[in-house]
C-alpha cells in the first residue's frame, strides 16, 4: 500500500474512532464503506464489522435491518480475522458479530455457535491481554451460559456431547479481571458485575456496582441501554 493510501487511511480511522467512542456510530459508517473491498485489511473489516454491529444493535428499530446489518458485520469479522489471525480486534469482533447474528437464527443455532464464540474471545485476550473488553465478553459468555434455561440446556446436550457450561464464579472472575486491567472502562462491565453479584447472594456488592452504572452521565446508546438496566435492578433490590 501506497504511503499515501496509508496516511489517508490512518485519517479515515481517527474519524471513525472518534465518531464510535461519541456514539456517533451513524456518522462514522459512510466514511468507512468506501474502503470496505479492502477484504486484505483487517483495520478496516474489524471497524465495518464493530460500526454495522452498533448501528443494528443500538440504533436500528427494524429488526429486518438489524438481520442484514448482522450479516454484513459478521461477513467483515470474518475477513478482519483472515486478514490478521494475531489481531485481538478482529477475533474480538468476529465473536461479537457471530454471537450476534445467531440470535437471529433461534436457541439451536446459539448453541452451535457458542464455543466458537469462546473461542474467539479467547484469542482476543491471548493477543492482547491488556484489552479489558476481551475480558468483559469472556464474562458475559460465562454468565449467559451460567443462565441459560432449562430447555436450551437439554438442547444443548442433543447438539453436543460436552454442552457449554460455566457458572457465576467463573463469569465474576472474567468482570473483576477487566477492571483491574482499566477500571471504568465499560459502563456495562459495572452493570454486569452487578448483576453476577446479586446471582450469587452478595446484595452489597450487587448494589455498588449497580449504582455506578445508574449514575453515569452519558448520551452513548451502549451506555444508556445498561444504565436503565442497572436502574431498573437497583429499583428491585
Amino acid at each position: 500500500m501506497a504511503s499515501a493510501d496509508q496516511d489517508q487511511l490512518k485519517a479515515i480511522f481517527a474519524q471513525v474512532d472518534e465518531l464510535f467512542a461519541t456514539g456517533k456510530s451513524p456518522e462514522a459508517l459512510p466514511l468507512l464503506k468506501p474502503y470496505s473491498s479492502r477484504s486484505d485489511n483487517a483495520e478496516v473489516q474489524w471497524r465495518l464489522a464493530r460500526l454495522q454491529y452498533t448501528i443494528g444493535k443500538f440504533f436500528t428499530k427494524d429488526q429486518d435491518v438489524a438481520k442484514q446489518l448482522s450479516v454484513e458485520a459478521l461477513e467483515a469479522a470474518k475477513k478482519a480475522v483472515a486478514a490478521d489471525e494475531r489481531s485481538c480486534f478482529a477475533h474480538k469482533w468476529m465473536g461479537i458479530a457471530l454471537s450476534w447474528s445467531s440470535d437471529f437464527e433461534g436457541s439451536k443455532m446459539k448453541i452451535e455457535n457458542a464455543y466458537i464464540v469462546r473461542d474467539h474471545f479467547l484469542k482476543a485476550v491471548e493477543c492482547n491481554p491488556n484489552d479489558p473488553t476481551s475480558y468483559h465478553l469472556l464474562g458475559v459468555w460465562c454468565y449467559k451460559v451460567a443462565e441459560m434455561p432449562w430447555l436450551q440446556r437439554k438442547l444443548a446436550e442433543v447438539v453436543f456431547t460436552a454442552p457449554p457450561s460455566s457458572s457465576y464464579d467463573e463469569a465474576l472472575g472474567h468482570f473483576v479481571k477487566a477492571e483491574q486491567v482499566q477500571p471504568g472502562f465499560y459502563v456495562s462491565n459495572w452493570l454486569y458485575l452487578g448483576k453476577t453479584y446479586s446471582q450469587l447472594g452478595k446484595k452489597t456488592d450487587a448494589k455498588e456496582w449497580l449504582s455506578k452504572a445508574a449514575s453515569v452521565k452519558s448520551e452513548d446508546p451502549k451506555d444508556v441501554e445498561a444504565m436503565r438496566e442497572a436502574a431498573a435492578m437497583l429499583a428491585k433490590l
